[in-house]
């Protein structure tokens, strides 16, 4: 979030009231993995709610960016305590950036963070620098992806590079850390206000994998808003997630208060369309209406059998558009003629040159084999049919699925809906790092909503994303002593629609 936010958070902030933090649980001494889309904890899948608590490491005698603490060895463990009972917390995002260690000189800060963190069982998420110039220098551009990182600057008298590998080495055996994340709302822009990806991507892969390098242990996130801004836009955000060195995809979802999933229900457009035909004795051609074909889900597709003459020669489908890859077919119904490829055969099916044809068990929409088709010709034109039976002629109708195996387009872009499903064919883990709503006062106009509407919403918005296979999902912001703005503290009914999600419950 922007200085705004964090403008309101330091006025909303009161005298703390401290409670006596007792620790719950023993914390795992193990560290987060992935497994395809899951996160893993102690050989099982690990999905979480959790809270950003942006000045986790804030210390009067080093550097605070609010809400301050005036005693933070007492203050944060309350923090860590009271958000673990009122919601179930069990991550927590914060900033580590360079001045909360006196530009790498003194950890006191970082090191409070890991020890309770680690005595009340709360995973945590270092964020290692800021897209803007709130509580550390200035907003990135551009030039400072594209090396300006490994200068120093006013504020911070290590590059970014520098104090990054100082960080990850001091920490790399923590087990408190969930993972690193290199920025907060990264995106790049040029001087001429034009976005630049190259420059994004390419000190993504390179601070990825030097992280990697020092720590074997952790995951590595980059860390974006994902609704489009410069550099992280559509096939940009696709491609810095696609890193080798990038182990889960992020987003941040504001403004959406009455939208469960922003972006759903998405269409994920295939390169082909598909139509069904017939050749009657006379060889007379005739077809349906070609549909666009959707990737990576089963589509059925059915046509009568106009008029011709008896006996039909053949009955097929036609795939036509420039795609080079994999499609398969299952549960062909013609008229009462069921075939479903369990016998290991091609039915009897045959194709055009562009196409090969396999019995295949790598995908089915029923049953344990289909009828895989290779396009092997750029086009990815041709015909797949069967001979027709004597019996099969006008008036029939014809019954088939269709899966084409490609990662397809994606429409809308730049949505969280969008963004989950990336993840599903990257098969990494998502993460929800930002997502908030205001009570009580607006922040740049943001609607004001009532303490239970905001907790209505919330358990909607949780919902549809665990519903959706999402793994992680962090409000913005806890906060000791305020539920104004987008704060939420003890008492809030927000914490309810938390627990029941950090519980496991729908």
């Amino acid at each position: 979030m922007r200085s705004l936010v964090l403008m309101l958070s330091l006025l909303c902030a009161v005298v703390p009231i401290l409670h006596v933090p007792v620790p719950t649980a023993q914390a795992s001494s193990s560290f987060v993995t992935r497994a395809g889309t899951q996160f893993m904890l102690d050989g099982a899948p690990y999905k979480f709610v959790g809270a950003n608590m942006y000045n986790a490491a804030g210390d009067p005698s080093i550097y605070e960016c609010g809400p301050w603490m005036s005693n933070p060895e007492v203050e944060l463990a309350d923090w860590f305590a009271r958000s673990k009972a009122d919601f179930g917390g069990k991550v927590v995002r914060f900033w580590a950036f360079q001045r909360y260690t006196k530009g790498g000189t003194d950890w006191r800060a970082f090191d409070r963070v890991m020890r309770l963190a680690a005595q009340y069982d709360v995973k945590v998420i270092p964020v290692l620098e800021n897209q803007w110039g709130d509580c550390t220098d200035a907003t990135k551009t551009a030039a400072w992806y594209g090396g300006g990182y490994r200068q120093p600057s006013a504020i911070n008298p290590l590059p970014y590079d520098e104090f990054v590998r100082r960080v990850v080495q001091r920490y790399r055996n923590e087990p408190a850390i969930f993972s690193w994340m290199l920025m907060n709302e990264a995106e790049s822009r040029g001087s001429n206000g034009a976005a630049d990806p190259a420059s994004l991507l390419t000190f993504t892969r390179d601070m990825s994998a030097l992280v990697k390098s020092l720590d074997p242990n952790h995951l590595v996130t980059l860390g974006v808003i994902g609704a489009g801004q410069p550099g992280t836009a559509s096939a940009d955000y696709d491609a810095l997630h696609a890193l080798p060195g990038i182990d889960y995809l992020t987003f941040h979802d504001y403004g959406n208060n009455d939208q469960p999933l922003p972006g759903a229900p998405i269409i994920v457009k295939s390169p082909l369309q598909s139509a069904l035909f017939s050749v009657d004795k006379a060889w007379a051609f005739k077809q349906g209406t070609f549909v666009n074909n959707t990737a990576r889900a089963w589509q059925t597709l059915t046509w009568t059998v106009p008029a011709g003459v008896s006996p039909f020669q053949k009955l097929g489908i036609i795939l036509r558009g420039p795609y080079t890859g994999i499609a398969y077919i299952d549960r062909v119904e013609i008229g009462g003629r069921v075939l479903d490829f369990e016998d290991g055969t091609t039915q009897g099916f045959t194709s055009t040159a562009s196409i090969t044809l396999a019995n295949s068990g790598d995908q089915r929409m029923s049953g344990n084999r289909s009828l895989k088709l290779t396009f092997n010709q750029p086009t990815g034109s041709g015909q797949v049919s069967v001979p027709a039976l004597a019996t099969e002629g006008a008036g029939t109708v014809i019954t088939m699925r269709v899966y084409v195996d490609t990662p397809g387009t994606v429409s809308p872009q730049n949505t969280l809906a969008a963004a989950m499903y990336k993840a599903t064919v990257l098969d990494k883990p998502f993460v929800v790092g930002e997502s908030g709503m205001t009570t009580c006062t607006s922040i740049g106009g943001t609607r004001i909503e009532s303490a239970a509407s905001r907790a209505s919403k919330f358990d909607a918005k949780l919902g549809a994303f665990f519903g959706n296979g999402g793994s992680g999902y962090l409000v913005w912001a806890w906060e000791p002593n305020s539920s104004c703005g987008f704060a939420f503290s003890t008492g809030d009914p927000l914490n309810g629609a938390l627990k029941r999600h950090a519980n496991g419950q729908p």
